[in-house]
């Protein structure tokens, strides 16, 4: 399977002098999105606008420019599954797609109030997850086939918990002492677990440095 890395980055433009009564300097901070091959680290693409940019209409062109990559490659759109970063994550997003296989977390926090994913929470968690360099164990909950966001785009949603320490987490929602993160995916329950899921996520870190150049 191709996979191919998909993120949002800010970017630090050239500081400009202001006003001398300002005395001193600002940065510009821009963002764009850009797409690589994720084993190879090959560059596929950067798309960018002013400030925060038009991050939908580049996704499209992005996906666009994956799908020249594909076919030059003579891979199938099936072969191919998009790892998405960023300002992501919610159903109208994920209905841009056109029929990728996706994997990306999830900001439709509503979607832990859906009565299947209620339901889910309260029997025990399909999996267990714990990465090498961190002390969090989650605790997963697989949920196939859920509305996500006013689209109601039907989604596979991972629920990944764990306990809340002192410092508040910064990522997920925190309820009644709990961390709910989510993870969207439509890659299929029988070949691809909960855990494999979170991991293929949180791999993240293998080729953001290359993103970030």
């Amino acid at each position: 399977m191709t996979v191919v890395a998909i993120s949002r980055e800010a970017l630090l433009n050239q500081a400009f002098s202001l006003p001398p009564e300002w005395n001193g300097l600002r940065q510009v901070v821009r963002t764009r999105t850009v797409i690589s091959q994720a084993h190879s680290f090959q560059w596929l693409g950067s798309f960018g606008n002013r400030g925060n940019g038009r991050y939908r209409e580049e996704l499209r062109q992005g996906l666009a420019a994956i799908t020249r990559y594909l076919a030059a490659h003579q891979f199938p759109q099936a072969r191919a599954l998009l790892h998405i970063f960023g300002q992501y994550g919610t159903g109208a997003v994920l209905a841009d797609l056109a029929g990728f296989a996706f994997v990306t977390r999830g900001k439709e926090y509503t979607a832990l109030d859906h009565p299947l994913v209620q339901a889910r929470l309260h029997l025990p968690p399909d999996q267990f997850q714990q990465r090498p360099e961190s002390q969090i164990v989650r605790s997963l909950y697989d949920c196939p086939e859920i509305p996500v966001g006013p689209e109601g785009m039907l989604c596979r949603v991972v629920v990944a918990t764990h306990p809340a320490g002192k410092k508040k987490s910064p990522v997920g929602v925190t309820r009644a002492g709990i961390v709910y993160e989510l993870f969207f995916t439509n890659l299929p329950q029988r070949a691809f677990t909960a855990s494999d899921v979170v991991e293929l996520y949180l791999h993240r870190g293998a080729f953001e440095p290359v993103h970030a150049a």
